[in-house]
């Protein structure tokens, strides 16, 4: 037995702003799909037919016609207060995915200072027999020193580079 999906309603500005954002040649890809999926969804077309128009999963239609419907509320104040540029900014935020969470942090901002720390040192004053330190030297120093276990090149010259990155700045 099939499921009736949400009725999307939209107003007249909302239309146009969505029509925007679906025929726009600057705005994210993502943006433009979803408009378009939620103009779609307004003219009544089933989540199937959606999906197979755009080329997406059916449960990603079901889940923006579901989240758009749960901003109603937002939606009638920001038809209220908003206009211009700052209504299709609103409704560009709607648009957007979700933050996430993603995966923690594997260093604590003590042992990335450590690391920086160690990094400005230099190799001779130690005495380490090289004048400037390499990735894999400092590295080794690294898991020598206790400071993490295990740290990847690649990793480490992230570091380095934020760490560059911010001093030119400041």
């Amino acid at each position: 037995m099939a499921r009736i999906a949400r009725k999307v309603t939209l107003t007249s500005k909302r239309t146009q702003t969505l029509t925007q954002i679906s025929l726009s040649r600057t705005q994210r890809l993502d943006h433009i799909l979803r408009a378009k999926l939620i103009l779609l969804c307004s003219a009544g077309q089933t989540n199937i037919s959606i999906s197979r128009e755009l080329n997406i999963d059916r449960q990603t239609v079901k889940n923006w016609r579901k989240r758009w419907c749960a901003f109603e509320d937002k939606l009638r104040l920001i038809d209220q207060e908003e206009t211009g540029v700052a209504y299709t900014r609103k409704l560009l935020e709607i648009l957007s995915d979700e933050p996430r969470s993603g995966t923690p942090c594997k260093f604590t901002a003590e042992e990335i200072c450590q690391i920086m720390s160690l990094a400005c040192e230099r190799p001779e004053d130690i005495g380490l027999p090289i004048s400037h330190w390499s990735l894999d030297s400092l590295v080794a120093e690294i898991k020598k020193r206790g400071i993490v276990e295990s740290i990847s090149r690649s990793r480490l010259a992230v570091f380095l580079k934020s760490g560059r990155d911010k001093a030119a700045q400041g």
